[in-house]
């Protein structure tokens, strides 16, 4: 029902009672009038998805207003139970984290008057509006909801781009979120903005890209970033990828075969059964793991998938050989590995999750390895599942995307997705078997056995978590023995 309490005439009072039944949006109007607040508009994300008709699981609410948005946060908390705290406390915008879930963000008009704010965003379908404490109802100036209903994505300027560059990765964010197409002229304006994304800072570029590649279907964005010079201008190396040489055993340059990685690994971090892999729930579960605030381990394996083979240009040589010559790329996954990281820590991403792409990228040939033993011997397998930790089914699924993207008909697919379903099960078993804390810490090592702190240390840790994974050592009293007896022979 509308507010007048008569039942919906038109498409506009449909929305707006959707929009009236967002959580907490009755509460919130009543903490703001009591607030003192005169003019607040509902804006941003959640009314998007009431005129796309896509329900959020939880209240994350933006509400602009004619100034600062302390006193209406303070009030807020203090009415809907939560923690007010400020986002900018030079442009006075606050958030509220509330006490069940969710947050409302508080932030000042861009512009003198709403409607010039509106016109300042980024793209028509977030330049909505929403009247609650007037009577202006559902403001939508630019055709927004227009837009959205024809699953069409437009920039609210020439200049909107330009204005803020970040906004270049938002528009594959959204595109793939909502499932728009780019208007005739974004491309364009995309183009030309790209080469600005290097004035802004590490930490927004991070947030915006691994948020677009924890969506589904991120070979696609990452093809249209492609296309569009976006990947360029983030990662100028690439353009020495196109028209690399990879050898015989490759049908794509270096340029096609990453991208092909990445939509691999992508599709096969999303599929409901990645071709025939043990406990696929479990997997996802896995997957949606984060390392760290807006970064999952999907997405840093789609990210890894891309730059896998980084290092391919500085270490390529070519042999002669009987029929011609062959291309060879000796330690390129050890030097990939050292890169990768570097890339990572240039966005500002933590050394733990840098950390884990770096070791993914080295052992992205092992599997291959594995494959080639006819079975693998049970000490090759504990040796992998021991040097990847919790990382070996993201390391499995880069193995099997770099073998899907060799070309039309992948040479060693099937003995890769064998060894690869048969390690993964082996992992998942060890994991319910193993117990809840290991039987040997760095801090018992130091104690006992009086070795100082330091690479020594988790040396042995590895050595004997690996007996212990084994069945070989089964108490502390054995675990500090072996410990022993390994300090002993070093």
């Amino acid at each position: 029902m509308t507010r007048e309490g008569r039942g919906p005439r038109t498409q506009e009072e449909a929305l707006a009672n959707r929009v009236e039944a967002l959580p907490l949006l009755a509460p919130l109007r009543e903490a703001l009038v009591a607030a003192g607040v005169s003019r607040a508009w509902l804006v941003g994300g959640a009314l998007r998805d009431v005129f796309a008709g896509a329900a959020r699981q939880r209240p994350d609410l933006d509400v602009a207003l004619p100034g600062s948005g302390e006193g209406a946060a303070r009030a807020v908390a203090r009415d809907l139970g939560g923690t007010a705290f400020p986002l900018d406390e030079v442009e006075g915008s606050w958030r509220v984290a509330l006490a069940g879930g969710g947050t409302v963000d508080l932030v000042p008009l861009r512009a003198v008057t709403l409607a010039q704010d509106l016109a300042g965003r980024d793209f028509t379908v977030n330049a909505l509006a929403f009247d609650l404490l007037g009577l202006e109802g559902l403001l939508d100036p630019l055709g927004g909801g227009a837009d959205l209903a024809a699953g069409r994505l437009r920039a609210c300027s020439p200049r909107a781009l330009l204005d803020d560059p970040l906004r270049v990765l938002r528009a594959y964010r959204f595109a793939a979120a909502l499932h728009l197409e780019f208007e005739e002229a974004l491309p364009g304006l995309l183009a030309e903005a790209a080469p600005r994304l290097g004035s802004v800072s590490p930490e927004r570029l991070r947030t915006e890209l691994f948020a677009v590649l924890d969506l589904p279907g991120p070979g696609a964005s990452l093809r249209a970033m492609a296309r569009d010079g976006v990947l360029g201008a983030l990662f100028p190396f690439l353009e020495g990828w196109k028209g690399f040489d990879q050898g015989s055993y490759h049908a794509y340059d270096l340029w096609e075969h990453s991208l092909r990685t990445a939509e691999a690994a992508g599709a096969l971090a999303r599929a409901p059964a990645p071709i025939g892999l043990p406990r696929p729930e479990t997997l996802g579960r896995h997957l949606d793991e984060e390392w760290e605030a807006g970064i999952t381990r999907r997405a840093l394996l789609v990210f890894v998938a891309l730059f896998h083979d980084v290092a391919k240009p500085e270490t390529a040589t070519t042999e002669p050989t009987e029929g011609g010559e062959r291309r060879r790329f000796l330690g390129h996954e050890v030097r990939g590995g050292q890169r990768v990281k570097r890339l990572l820590a240039e966005l500002r991403v933590g050394r733990r999750t840098a950390g884990a792409a770096q070791r993914l990228v080295a052992a992205h040939l092992r599997l291959f390895q594995l494959a080639a033993q006819e079975p693998p011997t049970p000490r090759a397998r504990l040796r992998y599942l021991v040097d990847l930790g919790r990382e070996v089914p993201e390391a499995l699924l880069l193995s099997l995307a770099d073998e899907l993207a060799t070309g039309p008909a992948p040479p060693c697919l099937a003995a890769v997705r064998r060894t690869a379903q048969e390690v993964l099960e082996l992992f998942w078993e060890r994991r319910d078997a193993r117990p809840a804390t290991p039987l040997l810490r760095g801090r018992d090592v130091v104690d006992k056995l009086g070795i100082a702190p330091g690479p020594q240390v988790g040396d042995l840790l590895r050595r004997v978590q690996e007996a212990e994974r084994s069945g070989r050592v089964r108490t502390r009293r054995q675990a500090l023995a072996l410990a022993r007896r390994l300090a002993g022979e070093g």
